[in-house]
């Protein structure tokens, strides 16, 4: 017999990969915000409340939050979750539904310079100039490559699964569009219905 109960609009309507189909399990028990480094420097940070507003169906209020962009996925949380809730599956699942949104711009514009290099370069990093001069010279000194030597047919399989992934068009379509403002919305650590 099934404890899982019928999922209500608000939790349909963030998950829609089924990353974290028992988010109606959680406790409220706090071992969460007791274990994540997050909330132990940003008192505004309270995964209890997130999940308590995606439930809820408050997608106005946790989609202008701040706090949705500072969670690292460490997965402190989960490690310690009574219910075994994926909160860091969940909170990517947020970020994608803000982005798409409007919200929180700010945060993928850095990584999309960095992708983008990363399909010409066909290397997960690829500093600027200054940190490939100092890179060059540290490898150097050391008797290796100046630089890792990537084939071209290597940097073509990169570009194309880039091309396959649709990685350059999302990235494109997301920042293309009017950022709006996010800040902190939460009570330092209290939970609150809204």
């Amino acid at each position: 017999m099934s404890r899982e109960r019928p999922r209500d609009p608000g939790d349909k309507a963030v998950d829609v990969y089924s990353l974290v189909p028992n988010l109606r399990e959680c406790l409220a028990c706090g071992k969460c915000a007791g274990s994540c480094p997050v909330a132990a420097l940003s008192p505004s940070y309270n995964p209890r409340q997130i999940i308590r507003d995606v439930l809820a169906g408050n997608e106005e209020r946790w989609l202008a939050s701040e706090e949705i962009w500072r969670c690292f996925w460490c997965a402190n949380c989960y490690t310690v979750c009574p219910a075994d809730i994926q909160f860091p599956l969940l909170m990517m699942q947020l970020r994608y539904r803000a982005l798409e949104k409007g919200f929180g711009l700010k945060y993928i514009v850095p990584f999309k310079r960095f992708a983008l290099r990363a399909r010409e370069d066909a290397l997960t990093f690829a500093p600027g100039e200054k940190g490939r001069e100092k890179i060059m010279r540290i490898r150097k000194g050391i008797g290796a490559n100046p630089w890792p030597e990537v084939s071209e047919k290597a940097r073509a399989e990169y570009r194309e699964l880039f091309e396959l992934a649709g990685v350059a068009e999302w990235l494109d379509e997301i920042t293309s569009g009017e950022e709006k403002p996010v800040c902190l919305r939460y009570v330092e650590g209290r939970i609150v219905d809204e």
